[in-house]
């Protein structure tokens, strides 16, 4: 059988679950005036058939808001979005979305950027399941130190210059260990915690085969057998200061203060390397911080109506800063003056 025909039974069988309100590929209504469409093919290389797919597009609402909806796929395979504004959007086939059983799963994904006209050709491609074993480590002075009582992970998309988004959250495993399912292109791992009374742990690091991932964007989904651990520590690092004004004199206000890495990787908003904080009536901040090399940013309260509108436009702050190096378990101090525009 020639390969045209192949493929295009292939994905006849494949995507005959998906949902297909709109025959044809053709633009279901939501349209944005002046807006760009998406458009291109769900393939399923394996012919893994995946349970009740459906097609969804993502996108920020916000700092900290994700939101999705479905596309319809045609019988080929091939899908149009509405027209949508200028950015950045995920596309996942998500398998068992609204079953009252199983857990809803993405199995494909596709990131793609909207920029001043359609985009045509992108290919979301249907994976085989996959499962990572991770442990968590817990380092402190005292071998005895009571683990927090419940700790989770979390698997958030990592895109340059976008707060985390679309976030997967692992299973629970036995013995500290958990279990991270279909995590499905470039993302960090971050953690949720309760804590014992009496007991004080912070997040620290995420280490994957030896090496530091924590702020690398890193497709788990590719690690199968990779050793994976998740660092909490009793012994944090911390930069601690006051806001000056023009005559060197503390402030009385509240200013924003917004700490970056020194380059564009480690000032991302997602990056454990990037913190935003607001200032007490005197100047007086504290944050606490990975050990390394910092920029710390002082700028009036009115800059930002809120912390999640301080932390989305931190890359937004070009006054240079001042800079600071964090050492392991080590508080730093600095005086930083009031950034004004």
């Amino acid at each position: 059988m020639p390969a045209t025909s192949a493929s295009r039974r292939l994905a006849v069988v494949a995507f005959s679950v998906l949902v297909a309100a709109a025959p044809g590929g053709q633009q279901v209504p939501g349209d944005v005036p002046g807006g760009q469409t998406i458009s291109g093919k769900v393939v399923d290389p394996h012919g893994l058939r995946p349970e009740g797919a459906i097609l969804m597009l993502g996108h920020p609402d916000g700092p900290s808001s994700f939101s999705s909806e479905p596309i319809p796929v045609a019988a080929d395979g091939s899908f149009i979005t509405p027209r949508r504004r200028p950015g950045v959007y995920v596309l996942e086939v998500v398998r068992t979305p609204h079953s009252a059983t199983k857990a809803a799963t993405a199995v494909g994904q596709a990131i793609v950027s909207l920029s001043g006209g359609d985009l045509s050709g992108v290919t979301v491609s249907v994976r085989r399941d996959t499962a990572l074993t991770g442990r968590f480590r817990m380092e402190s002075d005292d071998p005895a130190a009571a683990w927090p009582p419940h700790m989770h992970v979390l698997a958030f998309v990592a895109v340059d210059g976008l707060s985390m988004v679309s976030s997967v959250i692992a299973d629970g495993g036995p013995n500290g260990t958990f279990v991270l399912r279909n995590a499905l292109g470039p993302r960090v791992l971050r953690t949720g915690y309760t804590l014992a009374p009496g007991s004080r742990w912070w997040f620290s690091r995420v280490v994957l085969d030896g090496r530091d991932v924590t702020n690398v964007p890193t497709d788990f989904s590719e690690h199968p057998d990779g050793q994976l651990e998740v660092v909490f520590t009793q012994h944090p690092a911390s930069i601690a200061g006051t806001v000056t004004d023009a005559q060197g004199r503390a402030v009385t206000t509240a200013p924003w203060i917004i700490v970056t890495g020194p380059d564009r990787p480690s000032s991302q908003p997602w990056s454990t390397t990037s913190e935003v904080t607001q200032a007490d009536g005197m100047g007086r901040f504290t944050l606490l911080m990975p050990p390394g090399a910092y920029r710390v940013h002082a700028v009036p309260a009115a800059t930002f109506a809120s912390r999640d509108a301080a932390r989305s436009g931190m890359s937004r702050i070009v006054f240079g800063g001042v800079p600071a190096t964090v050492r392991d378990r080590e508080r730093t101090v600095v005086t930083v003056p009031l950034q004004e525009r």
